[in-house]
């Protein structure tokens, strides 16, 4: 595992989600419930940012044509959206939010 700091957790405070990049690869890290997720920032239908979704329990819904994902596994749960994205396990260290890049 190599987990990479990624943000504060007083830049994620509770309820909130946060857009980041890291090597590269856009990010979405969300605050819930004192439960921090992250996944893909990118819806696979047209790649709408899911960072700026709606949450409903641990379930993400696109912005732009309502496909949800679940936060804990980036598993697709309704179209228009055909595929899943990437979940990372999150670890926090201090203050530090930290994800296992692959």
């Amino acid at each position: 595992m190599a987990f990479t700091k990624v943000a504060t957790i007083e830049e994620l405070p509770a309820g909130a989600a946060k857009a980041v990049v890291v090597n590269g690869r856009k990010l979405a890290l969300f605050n819930l419930g004192g439960n921090i997720y992250a996944i893909e920032d990118t819806c696979p239908h047209r790649g709408a940012p899911l960072s700026e979704g709606e949450c409903d329990g641990t379930t993400v819904i696109c912005p732009w044509h309502g496909a949800s994902f679940d936060l804990s596994t980036g598993a697709v749960l309704s179209p228009p959206a055909s595929s899943g994205v990437m979940a990372f396990k999150v670890q926090l260290v201090g203050n530090e939010v930290q994800i296992d890049l692959p």
